[in-house]
């Protein structure tokens, strides 16, 4: 299967399944919830992708901040992340706790349910080094930089980013309901 790329963008039209198998995210090939509808896109159209690689391809969202975190991570592809927060979230649903993904630093080491959590803080502790080098960690920050970018920079921009990442925080905001958690559970039971 031939994944679609997946950049840090802001206001991407919808894509069709061209080469992925059915049913799955065509960016990081983790499959859908049983009947996940397409997410809407800011220009109408439909959307065919998991929710974190939507959040990738739309930081201009309201919610975004909320939503994700940048961090620093170079030695891992943005496809691959979004595969490891799939798991990592799938996992605390399992274990009734979702919510802790938001913010992994609220509890004590020792209160660790499994090892998901800890993949989890030791992936949003790289956003001090994202801070470091872009001078912010807020997808929101990024977001109205790329939308003031002229043309020609943001078709590079896959380059200029380097090693930066997204990290979903396992929120997903449509019509201001978090809807994340229905997401996840969906493929938990499936």
């Amino acid at each position: 299967m031939r994944l679609a790329p997946l950049v840090l963008s802001v206001r991407e039209s919808g894509r069709t399944r061209s080469g992925v198998a059915q049913g799955s995210c065509p960016f990081c090939g983790v499959r859908f919830a049983e009947g996940q509808e397409p997410f809407p896109c800011p220009d109408g159209s439909a959307d065919i992708s998991c929710a974190p690689c939507h959040l990738v391809r739309h930081l201009e969202r309201d919610t975004i901040a909320e939503e994700a975190v940048l961090i620093w991570l170079p030695e891992m592809t943005q496809p691959a992340l979004n595969a490891l927060a799939h798991g990592a979230h799938r996992r605390l649903a399992r274990d009734g706790a979702l919510h802790r993904a938001a913010s992994p630093f609220g509890l004590a080491p020792e209160h660790v349910p499994n090892g998901a959590l800890e993949a989890i803080r030791a992936l949003e502790a790289r956003s001090f080094e994202a801070e470091t080098r872009l001078g912010a960690s807020s997808p929101r920050v990024l977001g109205a930089a790329l939308m003031r970018m002229k043309p020609r920079a943001y078709e590079d921009r896959a380059r200029l980013l380097g090693g930066l990442r997204l990290w979903p925080r396992g929120r997903f905001f449509v019509d201001g309901e978090d809807v994340y958690p229905q997401l996840i559970a969906d493929r938990v039971a499936a």
